[in-house]
C-alpha cells in the first residue's frame, strides 16, 4: 500500500485541517482501492448522503478526486463525494472535456467521521482504469464559514489547478497479470 501526503495550495489554505493523505493499492481483481484521511476535520463540511450514483459539481464542497493520464494527451477525472455520488469525465486535452467517463461498474464510496478525523474509501473498477499510466490524487475540503482548500501532491501554479499535467506525478500503471 502506498501513502501519499497532500499539501494545501498556498493561495487557498485550510483553516483547521492539518493534513490530507491518501493510501492506495490495486486489489487482486485489478480494482484500485483508495482511502483518504483528513486530520483536523472538526469543522469540515460533508454533503448529506444522496445514495450511490452519478452527480455533477461534486467538487464545489468536500470531495476526493482521482486524475488518470492515458499517455496520449487524454485523461480522466473522477470525483468521489462523501454523499455517495461520483462523477467521471473524459478530456481530449487540457480542460477540453470530451464526454462522460463511460465505465461499466460504478465506484463504491464509503465515509466515516470521527471527532477530528474523516476517512473516505473508494473502490474504482478495473475497466475505469484501463490504459492509465500516470495520475494524481487530490481533494477539495470545505470547512465551516465557506473556507475551501485544495489539496494535491504538488502545486505548480499561482491558483489551484488539478488539471495541470505537471501534477500527474504518480505511476498508476496496474501490476501486470501473471
Amino acid at each position: 500500500m502506498q501513502i501519499h501526503r497532500l499539501t494545501a495550495h498556498p493561495a487557498r489554505p485550510a483553516n483547521r485541517v492539518r493534513g490530507v493523505q491518501v493510501r492506495w493499492l490495486y486489489l487482486p481483481g485489478g480494482e484500485l482501492f483508495l482511502r483518504w484521511r483528513i486530520d483536523g476535520a472538526r469543522d469540515v463540511m460533508l454533503p448529506p448522503y444522496a445514495g450511490s450514483g452519478r452527480g455533477d459539481d461534486l467538487w464545489t464542497t468536500t470531495c476526493f478526486e482521482l486524475f488518470l493520464d492515458f499517455g496520449d494527451g487524454t485523461y480522466r477525472e473522477f470525483n468521489f463525494s462523501p454523499s455517495g455520488r461520483w462523477a467521471a469525465y473524459d478530456f481530449a486535452s487540457y480542460r477540453s472535456r470530451s464526454g462522460e467517463g463511460e465505465i461499466g461498474e460504478w465506484p463504491e464510496t464509503t465515509v466515516e467521521r470521527g471527532t477530528d478525523i474523516i476517512t473516505g474509501a473508494v473502490r474504482v473498477p478495473r475497466d475505469a482504469l484501463s490504459g492509465a499510466t500516470r495520475g494524481s490524487l487530490t481533494a477539495v475540503v470545505e470547512e465551516e464559514g465557506g473556507v475551501i482548500s485544495f489539496w494535491a501532491p504538488a502545486h505548480h501554479n499561482d491558483e489551484p489547478d488539478f488539471h495541470d499535467r505537471t501534477c500527474f506525478t504518480l505511476d498508476f500503471a496496474p501490476p501486470q497479470a501473471t
